[in-house]
């Protein structure tokens, strides 16, 4: 008879890792759109994202203010 608490605690790391995943994508993409908006606007879009004031592209700036939001929330 197999164990089934055992197979299920094995499950939850995995939904982490997806929810992670998941809160990353959406974040990326929301940021994403709002930098790209101001750079098309010729706006300083850094300031409005946190933790993109040091960056010198989109993508470095955009994957550092979600790495800072997702820091906050965890």
């Amino acid at each position: 008879m197999t164990d089934s608490t055992y197979r299920d605690s094995n499950e939850v790391p995995n939904d982490n890792y997806q929810s992670y995943w998941t809160i990353f994508g959406l974040l990326f993409i929301l940021f994403g759109a709002i930098a790209l908006t101001g750079q098309l606007l010729f706006l300083n879009w850094r300031n409005w994202l946190p933790g993109a004031e040091g960056s010198q592209s989109i993508f470095e700036g955009v994957r550092a203010s979600v790495d800072t939001v997702i820091s906050q929330l965890c």
